[in-house]
């Protein structure tokens, strides 16, 4: 049964991976035609479509350890007596915990605004390097304002 949720995951893996990258290269006419669904789906978001798969396979999980198809208190038993309680209860948990992460994931990305490079600058960089940082966030807020003007606009 688990093969109902591994086959989509290596997919969009995949996808994720290899071929978004594969086709924007060699075949940009059909990226051209994907480009808009990826857009109202998940926002051309790589880490957000992670973050949404990954939601739905802790729902999936959850709906299937429910219903009785899945069942991970085989674990159980190599835990000591004293703590069975607690585990068995995360255990349960576990699938939804999934989910709880691929909604941080899908938050934690929406609030990223920076290049990983600018945000691991220490706070005392040195003046050029906290200059640059500085032009940066600039340039960021006007693409942003620039963006969503076109939007409102109805040119975007």
């Amino acid at each position: 049964m688990l093969w109902f949720l591994a086959v989509p995951v290596g997919l969009v893996a995949l996808y994720v991976l290899i071929g978004r990258p594969w086709l924007r290269r060699h075949a940009p006419g059909f990226f051209a035609t994907i480009e808009p669904v990826e857009i109202a789906l998940w926002k051309k978001s790589e880490t957000i479509l992670w973050a949404r798969l990954k939601m739905l396979s802790g729902v999936l999980l959850t709906i299937l350890t429910q219903a009785g198809t899945i069942d991970l208190t085989p674990l159980v038993p190599f835990v000591p007596e004293t703590y069975r309680p607690l585990v068995t209860t995360a255990v349960n948990m576990l699938p939804m915990s999934v989910t709880f992460v691929g909604f941080v994931d899908e938050w934690l990305r929406r609030r990223t605004t920076k290049p990983l490079e600018l945000v691991a600058v220490p706070d005392n960089a040195p003046l050029e390097v906290s200059q640059a940082v500085a032009k940066a966030d600039a340039a960021k807020i006007v693409a942003v304002a620039t963006v969503q003007e076109a939007k409102a606009e109805g040119a975007v």
